[in-house]
C-alpha cells in the first residue's frame, strides 16, 4: 500500500482579486482593511495588547545554574550500633555551600560536619555510626537529609531513604503507593497502602518531605484488614520551595506483625508550579478580554457593513 502526497508546488491557491465577493476570508480581510477611523484605533489597541502579553505569556528561555547532588548510601547494623556510610558529588555547574548531612533513625536526628564549600566535579565522603537500640528483629527506615545552599545563600534540602536490617530480615506483605502533585501554595499528596497477608495489622505512616515543605498531619495510624486497601491523604504547604522545582517527598510505613518488624517506603514527587498571573489577575482572564475585544470589533463591523 502507497500513499502520495501532493507537493507544495502542486498545490492551487486561488488569488485574492479571483475570490468571490461571498468569501469569507475575503469579508473578514475587507473589514480589516477598509475600516474607518475608530476601526483603525481599535486595530492598533489590539496589536498593541497582543503585543505586550506575548512577554508575559511566552516568555524568552533563560539559563539557569544548578546544583545536582548525587548522593550515595549504606548501611549496616551490628552489636546495637549502625554504621553509615554516605558520599556526595557534585554534578551541577554551581558549587554548593555549606552542605551538611543530617541522619534520623530510630527516633533520633545526628548532625554531621558542615562542609563550607563543595565545588563543581567535587565528592564529599563520611562515616557515621549511630547507637540505634536493640528491638524486634527485621528492617527499620534510616533517613539521610542533605542540606546545602546556593551561592545567595538560599538554603535547599535533598532527602534519601532507605532501610537496614536488624538480625532476621522479612517480606512484608505490605506494598504502598504514594501519588505525586504540583501546586503553588499548597497540594495533596495520597498514599494507597494494601495488606497483602493473612491477618489484620495496625500501621504508623508518616510523610516524609524535605524543609522547604511542611507536611500535616505529621503521621497516620491506620488498621487494615486482609487482602484490603487504605487510602490516606496528607496536606503539603510550600514553606520557602523555588517555583519551578521538584522535591522529592516519601511515604515511610511501619509495623509489627509475628514478632517482627517491617518498614515499607514508597517515593513520591511534588512540583512547585507558579501560577501564571499578571498584576495578581490570572492570564486566563487576560486571554478572555483579548477575545472577547476580537470579537465586538468584527461583529461592530458587520453590522456597520449592514
Amino acid at each position: 500500500m502507497s500513499f502520495e502526497r501532493p507537493s507544495s508546488a502542486d498545490a492551487k491557491v486561488t488569488p485574492f482579486s479571483q475570490r468571490e465577493k461571498g468569501d469569507p476570508i475575503v469579508f473578514t480581510l475587507s473589514l480589516w482593511e477598509r475600516g474607518g477611523g475608530l476601526c483603525q484605533r481599535v486595530r492598533a489597541v489590539i496589536i498593541l495588547l497582543l503585543f505586550t502579553f506575548s512577554f508575559f505569556l511566552f516568555p524568552l528561555p533563560a539559563n539557569a545554574s544548578y546544583i545536582s547532588l548525587q548522593t550515595a548510601l549504606s548501611s549496616r547494623y551490628e552489636h546495637g550500633r549502625l554504621t553509615v556510610n554516605v558520599s556526595a558529588l557534585n554534578k551541577g555547574d554551581e558549587p554548593a555551600y555549606n552542605v551538611q548531612w543530617e541522619f534520623r533513625a530510630g527516633g533520633r536526628s545526628v548532625l554531621g560536619d558542615k562542609i563550607p564549600v563543595l565545588d563543581v566535579g567535587s565528592t564529599m565522603r563520611t562515616v557515621k555510626r549511630l547507637p540505634f537500640p536493640a528491638g524486634l528483629p527485621g528492617n527499620y527506615p534510616l533517613t539521610l537529609i542533605t542540606h546545602y545552599a546556593d551561592a545567595n545563600q538560599y538554603p535547599f534540602s535533598a532527602l534519601t531513604l532507605q532501610t537496614f536490617t536488624n538480625g532476621q530480615d522479612g517480606y512484608p506483605t505490605v506494598a504502598g503507593r504514594l501519588s505525586s502533585a504540583a501546586f503553588d501554595r499548597e497540594g495533596r499528596l495520597t498514599y494507597r497502602l494494601k495488606n497483602g497477608g493473612p491477618g489484620l495489622i495496625v500501621a504508623v505512616t508518616r510523610l516524609v518531605a524535605p524543609a522547604e515543605l511542611t507536611v500535616a498531619p505529621a503521621e497516620r495510624v491506620s488498621t487494615i484488614e486482609p487482602g484490603s486497601e487504605q487510602v490516606l491523604s496528607f496536606t503539603v504547604k510550600n514553606f520557602s520551595a523555588l517555583f519551578g522545582s521538584t522535591y522529592q517527598a516519601f511515604a515511610v510505613t511501619e509495623f509489627d506483625r509475628d514478632g517482627r518488624h517491617y518498614t515499607v517506603i514508597a517515593p513520591g514527587l511534588a512540583k512547585i508550579i507558579e501560577r501564571q498571573e499578571l498584576l495578581g489577575i490570572d492570564y486566563s482572564v487576560y486571554i478572555g478580554l483579548l477575545a472577547g475585544l476580537l470579537l465586538l470589533f468584527v461583529a461592530a463591523q458587520f453590522f456597520k457593513k449592514k
